[in-house]
């Protein structure tokens, strides 16, 4: 769809306090290939003194770890069942793809957040693919080829890298943790996005049009690349 739709615009002027979907915005995202967290361990405690405490982070692997060994965290009120992990972040370019997301009908202000899905740069700072992406890549992205991928162009209006929003990353944060920025996609580019998460997540049901741009580009790159 590139040259086709506009992909960007200005959003309303409240948009840092009536978030929408289709925004984009800044949040932490994690380094989710982590093999192992840290996990926060109580290291000193002082019963004379129960705020004198110290803890330490501790490399840890969920799958083999009881919380209920450890010493509690009940200082810091959690549980004997409960533990606190620590997984590295990074603030990344994000879009907005649902609404408000809440647990309670009735939610209090900022006890709520939403669905994101992450953008990640396909060049590094000296203009090259980064690792692992391949021009072929880029190609088949753009031409709805790879299911979790879905291709967003450069923009120097709005100071917007070429990027892939992936789709295997998406994840909710909360509203606390949401950075608005002063851009958003059209509804367009925001209708596009969505079909494609829901294709991606197994509803196989498209937009006509995007069907037989899909199926064409489809036919038209593997006669150049190949049908790897």
């Amino acid at each position: 769809m590139i040259g086709v739709i506009d992909f960007y615009e200005h959003p309303p002027k409240d948009y840092r306090d009536a978030l929408f979907s289709g925004l984009i915005c800044r949040a932490p995202i994690p380094f989710t290939l982590n093999e192992h967290p840290d996990r926060l361990r109580l290291d000193y405690y002082n019963p004379g003194k129960p705020s004198n405490c110290n803890y330490t982070l501790e490399r840890t692997d969920p799958s083999s770890f009881d919380p209920t060994t450890d010493p509690s965290l009940r200082q810091l009120g959690y549980p004997s069942d409960e533990f606190i992990l620590a997984v590295g972040c990074k603030f990344r370019p994000c879009v907005l793809i649902s609404d408000p997301v809440s647990d309670t009908l009735y939610p209090p202000p900022n006890y709520q957040g939403f669905i994101v899905v992450p953008l990640y740069t396909i060049h590094d700072a000296a203009g090259n693919y980064k690792p692992r992406i391949t021009y072929d890549m880029v190609l088949r992205a753009q031409a709805y080829q790879l299911n979790n991928l879905f291709y967003l162009p450069e923009s120097k209006e709005f100071d917007l890298e070429e990027s892939f929003a992936r789709l295997d990353r998406m994840q909710f944060v909360r509203l606390e943790h949401v950075h608005p920025k002063p851009v958003m996609l059209t509804e367009k580019a925001t209708d596009l996005l969505r079909q494609w998460v829901w294709y991606y997540h197994g509803c196989p049901i498209l937009d006509g049009a995007l069907e037989d741009y899909i199926e064409k580009a489809k036919a038209n790159l593997d006669s150049r690349l190949g049908s790897t």
